[in-house]
């Protein structure tokens, strides 16, 4: 099975939604999800570097890996796709935007136009409540966390 490194970003909006994209399985579309910005790391990137870079190319916005909060959390796990697997290690970072942004910025690959339904804001309260799978699953902890701009002495390690 391919392993791959990724990053992603917990963003929150001034009103403290997170934003979150719908992606589908390529091959499968009764196959469909909820994640944060992100993705795999390029060769010689530190996973800050990536979270950064992730964060331009999916939502158009622009930030300085030191603009990021974090790291606040870890996860390991397999992405089940219909024609193949992947080992994942994710490393989770947040950040509050204050401006509005439009998704026009962004910069998709083929892969991401072919695969992400669409993105929209979050209220924490919806989060909980919602019957939508959402990755990963302890995501109302990591807003929490982004909202009280609270970084842990080791990153969590999530399920």
């Amino acid at each position: 099975m391919k392993a791959r490194t990724a990053a992603r970003v917990v963003l929150l909006n001034a009103a403290g939604e997170v934003l979150l994209l719908h992606v589908k399985d390529m091959y499968d579309d009764s196959r469909h999800w909820w994640i944060t910005c992100g993705g795999g790391s390029e060769l010689g990137e530190t996973s800050v570097q990536t979270a950064a870079r992730e964060l331009s190319e999916e939502a158009g916005i622009e930030c300085d890996p030191g603009d990021l909060l974090g790291p606040l959390a870890s996860r390991s796990f397999v992405m089940e796709f219909k024609h193949h697997s992947t080992l994942q290690h994710e490393t989770y970072y947040g950040m509050q935007c204050e401006e509005d942004f439009d998704f026009d910025e962004a910069v998709w690959t083929d892969v991401e136009k072919a695969s992400i339904v669409e993105g929209r804001w979050w209220p924490l309260e919806e989060l909980r409540s919602t019957t939508d799978v959402i990755y990963p699953p302890q995501l109302a902890t990591l807003v929490e966390m982004v909202q009280r701009r609270d970084v842990p002495a080791e990153p969590l390690v999530l399920d």
